[in-house]
């Protein structure tokens, strides 16, 4: 079982759900809300996020089609952090309280789950790592590595840079100053939105 097919999720979870559609920039949730249910992208991209005491924004991931998100407000009474539609987007509702109940007696629903939470816990260690480099163009060189596989070495930037630049933690300003150059170096080239490595001059 996983998330992204919605018909064969258990029935009596499926009972409960329902969906919403957004508009992009469009708030499903606040910091601070009332939990009172988890959710599913069927369709677009959810960015979570939350404000540290000083006002500075920290992004947590992005939901993408057939993602469960805000899993962890089963657990907690209150949402940790917002959720803005990046794009247009449809997601499935599902109660907390319902989930919950469902989840208890389903191996398949609770596996399901774990799954998720420990891809997440892999995804933010992966950021934390990423953010102790130093240097900026190496961070960003590490970003696009991740983003690549060996199997291909170009990718496509489908999000604007100062979205990137909150994740790999720096200004929009050193994001472009190191894509730039990287690309004097000849480690890598662009062309608008799509970056290609070139691994041989690492």
């Amino acid at each position: 079982m996983n998330f992204s097919q919605l018909n064969r999720l258990p029935s009596e979870l499926r009972a409960f759900a329902y969906s919403v559609e957004l508009t992009a920039g469009e708030i499903l949730f606040t910091q601070a809300e009332l939990a009172e249910a988890v959710f599913v992208v069927e369709s677009g991209c959810i960015l979570l996020f939350n404000y540290t005491d000083d006002e500075q924004r920290v992004n947590h991931y992005r939901a993408k089609t057939g993602e469960l998100f805000a899993e962890l407000m089963l657990f907690h009474e209150k949402y940790l952090c917002t959720a803005i539609a990046d794009t247009r987007s449809r997601v499935v509702v599902f109660p907390k309280q319902p989930f919950l109940k469902v989840l208890k007696h389903s191996p398949e629903l609770t596996e399901a789950l774990m799954l998720q939470l420990a891809k997440r816990l892999h995804e933010s260690k992966m950021l934390l790592e990423l953010r102790s480099i130093r240097s900026a163009h190496k961070r960003v060189l590490h970003y696009l590595q991740l983003l690549t596989s060996f199997q291909s070495n170009t990718l496509i930037l489908d999000r604007p840079l100062k979205d990137i630049a909150l994740d790999v933690g720096l200004t929009p300003e050193a994001l472009s100053r190191s894509l730039k150059y990287l690309q004097e170096l000849g480690v890598i080239s662009r062309n608008r939105r799509e970056v290609k490595i070139h691994r041989n001059r690492l």
